[in-house]
């Protein structure tokens, strides 16, 4: 497996592991002390680290002399295919014991639980997977999120104008890659529904800062970081034509990490801006050195 496909399959993954944090800022019951926070923060702290290891590498290989015969060499590599994809991600499944669909079938585990389309159904719309776990957890295990995804797929064609039907689309794209991340196609066709929401209410919360936030994670060769700096950015003017809200604290943030290494002086003015906004977040002021 190449460092390449290793990169974007990380960053496949990490936009599942941005959505699960977007959805737990706002509107989630879980305490910030939670096992979930907590193992989402590591999640995301364990990208960090293995995308920057990787993408050293991509680096040296670039820069290193390359013989006449391997000319073509790198060209290839920047350009990965379907089967180079798909045999990376099964070997990073591998490592990671990921034995989910296995589970999820009842071979290792209690009894598969009944899962009604209909009934259990309506307990998932308008509930991303931080919202009601259970209830994706039990059309998961049993089998039926195929299903599930066409009911939701046919409501968001049937209304393509109604962003609560879009978000809810996206919400089960996420939930089926939080249960199986060998399902992590389902995150660029949630990406591309949040587009969809973008499009038709351009100061949805949700949808702009989860885009920008999986872009974070993306190695730098596919240029994402400046389409999230773009989104963040946005966020930030439609932020402040707001009264304050502590999630939106998050946007100041990750705008000034991403500033950081190319505009100290405008990272931290922009963490100057969110502690103003937002004065009881910790994050903000350690970054400010007062944490």
């Amino acid at each position: 497996m190449n460092s390449t496909s290793t990169l974007v399959l990380a960053s496949l993954f990490a936009s599942a592991v941005a959505t699960g944090a977007t959805f737990l800022l706002r509107g989630s019951d879980a305490p910030p002390e939670s096992p979930v926070v907590a193992d989402l923060q590591r999640s995301l702290d364990e990208l960090r680290v293995s995308n920057r290891a990787l993408q050293q590498k991509v680096d040296a290989l670039s820069s290193a002399p390359q013989p006449a015969s391997s000319a073509g060499i790198e060209r290839r590599e920047a350009s990965i295919d379907n089967s180079q994809l798909a045999a990376a991600i099964e070997a990073y499944l591998q490592r990671r014991g990921a034995g989910v669909a296995t589970d999820a079938a009842g071979k290792n585990g209690p009894a598969t639980p009944a899962f009604d389309l209909e009934t259990d159904f309506a307990g998932l719309v308008g509930k991303n997977f931080w919202a009601n776990s259970e209830g994706w957890k039990k059309a998961f295990a049993a089998g039926r999120m195929d299903e599930v995804i066409k009911k939701f797929e046919e409501l968001a064609a049937a209304n393509p104008k109604d962003v609560k039907a879009q978000m809810d689309l996206a919400s089960a794209y996420m939930a089926h890659v939080q249960m199986d991340p060998s399902k992590w196609e389902s995150s660029l066709k949630a990406d591309q529904v949040f587009d969809k929401v973008l499009a038709i209410d351009d100061k949805h919360w949700e949808a702009r800062f989860t885009k920008a936030m999986s872009y974070t994670f993306y190695p730098d060769f596919l240029g994402k970081k400046a389409d999230a700096i773009s989104h963040f950015e946005t966020l930030v003017k439609q932020q402040e034509q707001l009264p304050p809200d502590s999630y939106q604290a998050q946007t100041y943030l990750y705008l000034g990490n991403l500033l950081e290494a190319r505009d100290p002086a405008r990272a931290r003015e922009m963490w100057a801006k969110g502690a103003a906004r937002h004065p009881d977040n910790q994050e903000l002021a350690k970054r400010l050195g007062g944490g």
